[in-house]
């Protein structure tokens, strides 16, 4: 299992990978796309995103690095970045709920967000640079500083700017908020909220970051970087 996933209202879901920080395994990404259509065409007031106590989630998959090739690695990262353009634009409020690590695409799931909600542990780094994928830079301009965040190094959420917008504790005023707005002007109010965002100008950076040759070969080297006697959980971009 990688999701867990309670409908009702509002769609609790939450990323369930605790051996593996959460980190975006092709399955994980799959599910999420599954979960997401499922809530485009059911309609829920709200879905939120959840962790757990010590990861939201660690972001791209790295386990596994020494059997792909450039060709399935590029395939993941633009499978993520329509992910982010579909949670980005979901027709219901969305919120993630962030008590641990929120790291590179994890970190991106949190900025493709309505709500950001963070606890004092939370912190968030977006090391893409450091291995050339372009992955949510575009939106990131639209919430907060990105000079915060473009040097790939570890952000508190204290220090994390407009990224967040709330704690956990303000969950259920949200969603109490939300539900008692007239359902007919709920899509005006989510095109109105939301940055402007150029999707196709973002995935069009996005692929062109990630067909450049050697793919492979920089995210073994951030690997070998990044590596410490701490899990592999630890080590994924």
């Amino acid at each position: 299992m990688t999701l867990v996933v309670h409908r009702g209202a509002t769609w609790r879901v939450g990323l369930d990978r605790p051996e593996a920080a959460n980190a975006l395994s092709p399955a994980l990404v799959e599910g999420l796309h599954d979960v997401l259509a499922e809530a485009a065409e059911i309609r829920p007031e709200a879905l939120v995103l959840e962790g757990n106590s010590r990861h939201f989630a660690a972001g791209f998959d790295l386990v596994g690095l020494s059997r792909e090739s450039d060709a399935s690695l590029a395939h993941r990262f633009l499978r993520i970045g329509l992910l982010l353009e579909r949670l980005a634009t979901a027709p219901y409020l969305t919120v993630a709920v962030v008590e641990g690590s929120a790291i590179g695409a994890g970190a991106d799931l949190v900025a493709a967000c309505d709500h950001r909600l963070a606890g004092p542990d939370a912190r968030f780094a977006f090391p893409g640079a450091r291995f050339g994928v372009v992955l949510g830079t575009a939106r990131l301009r639209g919430i907060t500083d990105p000079s915060v965040f473009l040097g790939g190094g570890t952000v508190a959420a204290a220090d994390a700017g407009g990224l967040v917008t709330g704690t956990p504790g303000d969950l259920t005023a949200i969603l109490d908020a939300w539900a008692g707005i007239d359902p007919a002007t709920r899509p005006a109010l989510l095109a109105a909220a939301r940055p402007v965002h150029d999707a196709d100008a973002a995935l069009a950076a996005l692929a062109r970051s990630v067909i450049r040759p050697g793919l492979h070969d920089r995210l073994s080297a951030y690997r070998r970087r990044v590596r410490s006697p701490r899990s592999h959980s630890e080590e994924l971009a």
